[in-house]
């Protein structure tokens, strides 16, 4: 069993250096090449969950593909290759865990792990080679959150970091260890709206600074995430992830907030003092138009009135035939005299 492991082992650490002996002699030979796309840089999965790896590159070459993993301790191991008969070849290592799967087109060579395990965090890369020229991906970083990791290490990060667009921020991920002391890898990656699985920005820094506790038989160590010239795009979540003894273990995460600032312009700040002034303008001339509207139109109506024409009717009189009756008449006719004399 053990030699069995240990030849599958050599004979992956053979393929992947071929792989590598062809891809660096297709750069000085070749002129011609093709791009192999590994969409994610970083991909992070909960233990026991499921993952995809894309791969895809131009399907109208006959080529063959291949699936390898380097392993958190530099080791290689080919997972899976696709030959020119379409004929897959597995490591007997990874088919004999029935958790791997791989979705075979023209124009792309996807690799699928069920039920994941912390021990399936490493970089995984896809290589396509056809006739003197070979591709390879720019490889994903697989992290596995284990529920169950070493209690006795803490990882610790600031929870918030707020700076000025231009300025520069040390975003800092301490870890403090009994159970494990010695070199850490260290993974850096963001999370934003725009990415939600996440953009890598280390590959495994060993540079933290570190101190030894011989009473306590403990160890800490800091590590930094240096950037200059923040701008807007520099604001999500960053997170540390840090390898040790085979072990992934995740920081909370640190929000980094880019304060906004809005710019003063004299000439917007005039356009808009100008507009009002316009608007209150053209308020008053409308106001001044409406009065001298109302004004015209009361002084026609005033005209109008003088000008009405007052005509007499004079109504036909029965003949006054009895006395009494002339003698009213004269009365009346006395009396409307009276009345137009006082007008």
């Amino acid at each position: 069993m053990g030699n069995s492991k240990h030849k599958d082992h050599f004979e992956g650490r053979l393929i992947m250096r071929y792989y590598f002996i062809v891809l660096l002699s297709s750069t000085i030979f070749c002129s011609t090449g093709f791009d192999v796309v590994q969409e994610d840089t970083v991909k992070i999965v909960e233990a026991g969950g499921d993952v995809n790896f894309t791969c895809i590159f131009p399907g109208h070459v006959p080529s063959t593909k291949a699936w390898f993993k380097q392993t958190t301790v530099g080791k290689y191991l080919q997972i899976v290759s696709l030959d020119l008969k379409k004929q897959l070849k597995w490591n007997s290592s990874f088919e004999k865990t029935n958790r791997f799967n791989v979705t075979k087109v023209d124009d792309y060579f996807n690799l699928t792990i069920l039920k994941t395990k912390p021990s399936d965090s490493a970089t995984y890369y896809c290589v396509v080679s056809a006739y003197e020229t070979i591709g390879m991906g720019s490889a994903t970083r697989l992290l596995v959150k284990d529920a169950a990791a070493d209690r006795n290490t803490t990882l610790h990060q600031s929870l918030i970091e707020t700076v000025d667009p231009g300025d520069s921020v040390n975003l800092q991920c301490s870890i403090f260890t009994e159970s494990c002391a010695g070199d850490h890898s260290v993974y850096w990656f963001k999370q934003s709206s725009g990415h939600p699985e996440g953009v890598l920005y280390t590959k495994g820094e060993r540079n933290g600074r570190c101190k030894n506790n011989t009473e306590s038989q403990t160890q800490s160590c800091v590590y930094s995430l240096h950037k200059n010239n923040i701008s807007r795009s520099d604001s999500g979540i960053y997170y540390c992830a840090v390898d040790q003894c085979g072990e992934i273990l995740f920081g909370r995460g640190t929000q980094l907030n880019i304060r906004e600032y809005f710019d003063f312009n004299p000439g917007l700040l005039a356009l808009g003092i100008s507009n009002i002034m316009f608007l209150a303008l053209v308020v008053v001339l409308g106001i001044k138009l409406c009065r001298s509207q109302i004004k015209t139109s009361a002084s026609q109506t005033t005209q109008d009135e003088d000008g009405l024409n007052y005509a007499s009717i004079t109504f036909r009189q029965k003949p006054l035939n009895t006395r009494r009756a002339r003698a009213k008449f004269t009365q009346d006719q006395s009396l409307y005299a009276q009345v137009r004399s006082h007008q």
